[in-house]
């Protein structure tokens, strides 16, 4: 096992989606409890979820896991809070991100060598982040590991997003 803390990141604002949008089900599921079962059922030991003021529902919901509350400031503000707090390397995987399987974590994992990583796919020419990243503390730059399935890219930020989820979930 990889000595890192596995957080999910569920404290965003959900403007684009128009409500909480780890709180929506996909094929009759939370979001939030897809992402989690993903990160539990994964080589990760130990995890909490990251939430905010920014999401009250999402933040009483997640209470019957092991929380931490984040300022809500933003992502980069955020994981900086986080890893001023915890002092450690944490995998970060964003609450939206309902296609990172356990998997694909452990893949990711596997290649952790104490650098700060991130998960991409290519778009083209373009290196797409999956919501899938390590940082460490003190490390400034990240290391980049590509994944070749594109469906990995596909987080829900709008409820186009979720409908085209649900089609490739029930495909599955």
């Amino acid at each position: 096992m990889v000595d890192v803390l596995g957080i999910v990141m569920a404290g965003g604002k959900s403007s684009r989606f128009g409500r909480e949008k780890l709180m929506a089900e996909l094929n009759g599921r939370k979001i939030i409890d897809i992402t989690v079962s993903n990160i539990s059922s994964s080589s990760v030991g130990k995890w909490k979820v990251a939430v905010s003021p920014n999401a009250p529902l999402t933040l009483e919901y997640c209470r019957k896991y092991d929380c931490i509350l984040t300022p809500g400031s933003g992502y980069p503000e955020d994981v900086k809070f986080l890893l001023e707090k915890l002092k450690r390397p944490l995998l970060l995987l964003n609450g939206d991100s309902v296609f990172i399987d356990p998997l694909t974590i452990d893949i990711f994992l596997s290649r952790f060598n104490g650098r700060s990583m991130t998960a991409v796919v290519k778009d083209g020419d373009v290196a797409v982040n999956i919501g899938l990243n390590i940082a460490v503390p003190g490390d400034t730059e990240d290391e980049i590991f590509e994944f070749k399935n594109p469906i990995l890219a596909l987080n829900i930020n709008t409820t186009d997003d979720l409908r085209r989820a649900e089609l490739i979930a029930s495909d599955r």
